[in-house]
């Protein structure tokens, strides 16, 4: 699977897990201690426009649902030498397959963090997300420190699901 259908199946999980919230779950604490679910949807929301609008180089109306964020962002990634396209970001011009792979991380990091939230883990396919630790792992060291938005590593057992490695390393405590 390349990376652009990849973003899809992430995007729809989060998506499905968004679209079930309910009304008293809104306000449910989450793993980001100063986040409630109401709070990591906004902050979804957010980082959806800004990628799409530095994706794009447009400004972008603001939406309020995840779900067509989503997928005005796939439709975006899928354009012809949009992921070889040169894009701003708070990191400096990246890539938009490195851009891509940001949203990945965020959508995999923050969907495991309303699942927590939740009750409702989503599914991720393993394999993206052990290739989300791995380019985690390589950009980790480039990011300096007052850019850096997660919290220190936190232990985990390193037979543990990769999605919970991966909360684990961005900051999260993982599940015993």
């Amino acid at each position: 699977m390349s990376a652009v259908p990849e973003l899809a199946a992430v995007l729809d999980q989060v998506v499905g897990l968004v679209d079930s919230v309910g009304e008293q779950e809104w306000s449910a604490p989450t793993p980001c201690e100063e986040w409630d679910v109401r709070a990591v949807v906004a902050h979804l929301l957010d980082v959806q426009q800004r990628f799409l609008a530095n994706l794009t180089a447009q400004p972008v109306r603001t939406r309020p649902d995840v779900g067509e964020n989503a997928q005005l962002l796939v439709n975006a990634f899928a354009e012809e030498g949009a992921l070889e396209r040169l894009v701003p970001d708070r990191l400096g011009e990246i890539t938009g397959l490195t851009l891509l792979k940001i949203l990945m991380m965020e959508h995999l990091a923050h969907g495991w963090d309303l699942g927590q939230a939740l009750g409702r883990p989503p599914v991720f396919e393993e394999e993206v997300v052990e290739r989300t630790l791995d380019f985690v792992e390589q950009m980790s060291p480039k990011v300096p420190p007052a850019l850096r938005r997660f919290d220190a590593p936190q232990p985990v057992a390193p037979d543990a699901p990769a999605i919970d490695r991966l909360a684990a390393r961005l900051g999260r405590k993982a599940p015993a």
